[in-house]
């Protein structure tokens, strides 16, 4: 029997919703709409365990297991980018601009997001 538990239908969404927003670390770099794969932050948790389903962040290949991924050097991707911690905040800040289907997040409403992500301003017109 596996010791991994089964996602509840709002952690499935939640991390949909993550995946969608594409690279976080491409982003900051202005490159927008990089695939991504969840990353589950290290944040006061004990060997071989991880943090929950609501704590992952969007990184690409590159920038989560690659030649300049978390995986590779951790120390260097937080200097880069910055902590697992804030870049969880920032994610949950951009979900929160439209609500994250899993209800994590509040709607927010529109038109004043600091969000890379969002489809609306000038580099996606």
């Amino acid at each position: 029997m596996s010791k991994t538990k089964n996602k509840t239908s709002k952690e499935k969404a939640h991390m949909d919703a993550v995946a969608s927003l594409g690279c976080i670390a491409c982003a900051k770099l202005g490159y927008y709409d990089s695939p991504a794969e969840l990353h589950h932050i290290k944040n006061q948790t004990g060997m071989g365990r991880r943090s929950s389903h609501f704590e992952v962040i969007p990184l690409c290949p590159i920038h989560h297991r690659g030649q300049y991924g978390y995986h590779t050097s951790p120390a260097e991707f937080t200097g880069t980018f910055g902590s697992q911690v804030q870049l969880l905040q920032e994610v949950l800040d951009w979900l929160g601009v439209d609500g994250c289907p899993c209800g994590c997040t509040e709607k927010k409403g529109q038109g004043n997001s600091p969000n890379p992500f969002d489809r609306s301003n000038i580099f996606y017109e």
